[in-house]
C-alpha cells in the first residue's frame, strides 16, 4: 500500500505494465496531473485511487495504457498500427496480418 503524501512533482508515472506515461507536474488533495506528451494532448488528471503502487520515483497505475480514457491513440496506435508491450515492457508495433 502506498501513502498519497509520498507522491511528488517530477516523479515518473507508469502504467501497470511499466510503460512510461510521463512525469507528474502538479499534486493536489485528490490526485495529480501527468505532463502533456506522446500519450496525452494536455495534462492528464489521475486520482490517487487509480494508483497501484510506488517504487522509488516511479508511480504505477492500476490500468494499462490501452485502458486509460482519453489517451492520444492517433500517435500511439490505431487499428492499422496496433502496438504491444515487448519483453522489457516498452511499446512496439505489433505485426499485422
Amino acid at each position: 500500500m502506498f501513502n498519497p503524501a509520498d507522491i511528488q512533482r517530477d516523479m515518473v508515472v507508469r502504467d501497470r505494465d511499466g510503460e512510461r506515461l510521463g512525469a507528474i507536474t502538479t499534486v493536489d488533495a485528490g490526485g495529480f496531473f501527468i505532463e502533456k506528451g506522446p500519450y496525452f494532448t494536455r495534462e492528464y488528471r489521475v486520482a490517487f485511487s487509480d494508483v497501484m503502487d510506488l517504487d522509488g520515483d516511479d508511480v504505477y497505475l492500476r490500468a494499462s495504457l490501452s485502458d486509460l480514457p482519453g489517451i492520444n491513440v492517433g500517435s500511439v496506435a490505431s487499428p492499422e498500427r496496433p502496438m504491444r508491450h515487448d519483453l522489457t515492457g516498452g511499446l512496439e508495433p505489433e505485426e499485422v496480418g
